[in-house]
């Protein structure tokens, strides 16, 4: 199946690697970020939506996306089977409304590409938009040029 490429660039926003972000507030800013960080630690399954997430139980991608304390794992779930897109780091910017999170994926030959987003996390439901372009996304919604993932916690 010939993925569009809304899909491929959910994949590799999953694939997140390094991220940048930050804030001068020092010492409180590393125990607010790590609180935030434990929140976010779990596995996350859900679809890339379209418009506002009317529908967040379908979308045009399945996917699963395991978040420990500093990386994000990706997985594609495509006709039954599971398409490992691979492990990266993230980091978080907290002092911004929305949250930003804004990743970078490793491409060949050393090559990183830019992909900067909001998130909001309510309970066990994360929403999470993000654009590849220099502008940031200033609504949670999948429209021209961002796409609006959302997440629901897997409970064991």
């Amino acid at each position: 199946m010939n993925l569009p490429l809304a899909a491929k660039f959910v994949i590799l926003l999953a694939l997140a690697s390094t991220a940048y972000g930050g804030s001068s507030d020092g010492a409180a800013q590393v125990t607010s970020e790590a609180a935030e960080r434990s929140k976010l630690v779990g596995v996350w399954k859900g679809f890339t939506v379209e418009g506002k997430g009317e529908n967040p139980d379908r979308g045009p991608v399945k996917l699963e996306i395991t978040i420990t304390e500093k990386t994000m794992h990706g997985i594609q779930i495509q006709d039954d089977k599971r398409i490992d897109h691979g492990e990266g780091q993230f980091t978080l910017d907290l002092s911004a409304d929305p949250f930003q999170l804004d990743a970078a994926q490793s491409l060949q030959g050393g090559r990183k590409r830019a992909y900067i987003g909001i998130y909001q996390l309510d309970g066990d439901v994360l929403k999470w938009c993000v654009s590849p372009q220099k502008v940031r996304p200033t609504t949670f919604e999948t429209k021209k040029g961002q796409f609006l993932l959302i997440l629901k916690r897997e409970r064991k």
